[in-house]
């Protein structure tokens, strides 16, 4: 099993607007769960982590985005009502959420989806495997950064050739340390 995560990021270091609009959306072209090398990221893949954040937009959605994925959200409230059946919430933080992945019986591939915060906290449990960019040709101006302001920041080793989509965005694989 390894730990994922994949972040599209405009060209000034933010995966986010102010708002919370991802910058994946803001790019021209973007087709969610089949552009910008999604498909060949998610391939092996059964789990996907969240945080909160991340998490209540997507009941909004106008279809549930991970499919028959197992979903987990590092959250230390409750889900609000609506939340599928089957969405797991973490038990003792981010030590525990690592616990709960380690022990879930399958060595299928985990998509941590994000936001910044939850990425942080599982690379300080030192159970991040891989930080995978792409870099997008849009400017946000202000925003959620790619890693949170004064968080301890992980040695990247770049791994596999960058690769170049048709609408300029690159994508760029690290190893975390």
């Amino acid at each position: 099993m390894r730990i994922k995560a994949r972040m599209g990021m405009s060209l000034d270091g933010y995966v986010a607007t102010t708002d919370g609009t991802p910058a994946l959306i803001r790019a021209g072209g973007f087709v969610p769960g089949r552009s910008h090398g999604y498909p060949e990221f998610i391939d092996g893949c059964d789990t996907v982590v969240m945080g909160r954040q991340t998490f209540l937009p997507a009941l909004g959605a106008p279809q549930w985005p991970w499919g028959d994925m197992q979903v987990f959200v590092l959250t230390s409230r409750p889900l609000p009502a609506g939340t599928p059946a089957g969405v797991i919430t973490s038990a003792g933080g981010p030590a525990g959420l690592i616990r709960q992945l380690r022990s879930r019986g399958s060595g299928g591939d985990v998509h941590l989806v994000g936001g910044p915060r939850t990425i942080q906290a599982v690379h300080q449990e030192g159970a991040l495997d891989s930080l995978e960019v792409v870099v997008l040709p849009v400017l946000l101006g202000d925003g959620v950064p790619l890693w949170p302001r004064g968080a301890p920041l992980p040695s990247l080793a770049r791994y596999g050739d960058p690769r170049v989509f048709p609408d300029g965005s690159v994508e760029i694989r690290y190893s975390t340390g």
